[in-house]
């Protein structure tokens, strides 16, 4: 039938006006945020599992008080469970750092298959390597490279050292990041959006390092649909810069009675710790300067190994079971002056600082420096640094105890003169959770045991209770790191009220 032209523009508006309304449901929806949006998986060479796994990106508000800003995008990875018949409740698993890359630091877990029969989410947390924006600094690698041919701990360090935090701060301003919105409590509030959009009811926290300290925040500002929680190698939430000292001491320890229990070790190695503390003082009063090959570019580097280069060396080796094992030859030889020993120490302390570029690994500062900044930094004074160094490592030359062990050396400056923190009397924390129970699973032969940790306890920063049981370096004896069971042998669980 025919459609006289008098009817043709009111119907033509309408139609209009109907297209137009789809359309703007349709952007609305586009639009909502939180949302998650799938996407090709990245490679990264050492995260190979991810070529296993499916992504997306989670969009979320950059700062939640503006809820008009800026928007990020944070990637997400879901690793499919290894049984067929898998739970429903999937584990998502918070990364170290602050500002590790996730991928890269969960691929020997899930190459392991830690976990086989549910799924295992892990995100590139905020302004971390693979989020968008990724706030990376070249600067601040390239100083670490540079460092390697530095006295550890110098004024001169100390310039460069500042001079790359403040380039690094000038680059992530000029990007329009909200600097102040890459802390813990934006980033536990990602957690929580990403459990909403993909509709996940309930969820199992797998945190380890500063990501046991988000899953803590998380537990506290967003208690809703967490089935259970695991702290893995627990940051407490009242920790500060200052602690890192005694966190240190316990470590050495742990290494250094380890090899006096074994008969071998001990035969080889008689007085560990003491030749240990001999060389650091040895070497910062007279550094040792070698060469070694850089293994990516091929090219010759000279690598000062002072004191406070070898109190980072050893700090280093707690990361992986085969390093902590070769650690006691390793010291021994460097005593003996073995050209092998000191060209290994040089080798593994270049191996940390590579050249930045294109799809090298390179933590997120933003966060790293944002976090650490706001939460750790404003507690503690350079007296308690210096104090805590002192305690720690009594028979340390003096220009080492002063100032932050390994990577925290120079950061309170980094916080202050150039982040621009405050200090703050008082820590927010130390009420965090409220009343919890350390439910410790037994061994054969043993009852179990459980204690309260009341609110406002405190710790001291060198108990044991935040560190690795006693270990063995026997490859059959006792792992230095426990093998995983299908029960976690470590839980922090929040009291009910009514119990």
């Amino acid at each position: 039938m025919a459609i006289a032209h008098r009817h043709l523009l009111p119907l033509a508006l309408l139609l209009a006006s109907s297209v137009v309304a789809r359309a703007g449901q349709a952007a609305e929806v586009t639009a909502t945020v939180p949302r998650f949006e799938p996407a090709q998986c990245p490679k990264l060479q050492g995260a190979e599992t991810l070529a296993d796994a499916s992504c997306g990106y989670l969009v979320v508000p950059e700062n939640r008080s503006r809820p008009d800003g800026r928007t990020i995008r944070l990637m997400v990875a879901k690793y499919p469970a290894r049984l067929p018949e898998k739970r429903a409740d999937p584990v998502v698993y918070l990364a170290g750092g602050p500002g590790d890359i996730a991928p890269l630091e969960v691929n020997a877990f899930i190459a392991a298959g830690f976990i086989r029969d549910r799924d295992i989410l892990v995100v590139s947390q905020r302004g971390t390597m693979f989020s968008e924006p990724a706030l990376t600094c070249a600067s601040i690698d390239e100083f670490n490279r540079k460092l390697l041919d530095l006295r550890f701990y110098s004024e001169a360090t100390k310039r460069a050292h500042l001079a790359a935090t403040e380039a690094c701060h000038r680059e992530l301003a000029a990007t329009g990041a909200d600097l102040s919105a890459y802390n813990s409590t934006e980033n536990a509030a990602d957690f929580a959006d990403l459990r909403r959009a993909l509709g996940l009811a309930t969820w199992n926290v797998y945190g380890t390092s500063y990501g046991s300290y988000v899953a803590q925040t998380l537990m506290r500002d967003h208690p809703e649909g967490i089935r259970s929680v695991v702290l893995d190698s627990v940051l407490p939430t009242t920790y500060t810069i200052p602690g890192n000292w005694w966190i240190t001491r316990a470590g050495f320890d742990n290494l250094f009675q380890a090899c006096a229990a074994e008969t071998s070790c001990n035969a080889a190695h008689p007085h560990l710790e003491k030749t240990f503390i001999e060389l650091v003082n040895k070497f910062e009063a007279e550094p040792l300067t070698t060469t070694v090959r850089d293994p990516v570019t091929g090219s010759d580097l000279k690598v000062v190994l002072d004191g406070g280069a070898l109190v980072d060396w050893l700090r280093n080796q707690n990361y992986a079971v085969p390093l902590l094992r070769a650690a006691p030859d390793l010291i021994g030889g460097l005593a003996a002056g073995r050209p092998e020993a000191i060209e290994a120490i040089a080798k593994d302390r270049v191996g940390r600082a590579p050249p930045p570029g294109p799809g090298v690994p390179a933590l997120g500062y933003g966060l790293s420096l944002g976090a650490t900044c706001r939460e750790d930094y404003p507690f503690a004074t350079p007296e308690d640094l210096a104090a805590a160094g002192r305690e720690a490592f009594p028979d340390y030359p003096a220009s080492v105890q002063h100032e932050g062990v390994g990577g925290w050396a120079y950061v309170n400056e980094d916080c202050r003169d150039v982040w621009k923190v405050p200090r703050r009397e008082q820590h927010p924390n130390t009420s965090h959770l409220g009343q919890l129970r350390y439910v410790d699973f037994p061994r054969r032969g043993e009852g179990r045991r459980s204690k309260s940790v009341e609110r406002n306890h405190h710790q001291h920063p060198g108990s044991r209770a935040c560190c690795r049981p006693r270990v063995s370096l026997r490859p059959s004896g006792n792992r230095l790191v426990p093998r995983r069971s299908a029960r976690p042998r470590h839980i922090l669980r929040r009291l009910i009220e009514a119990a």
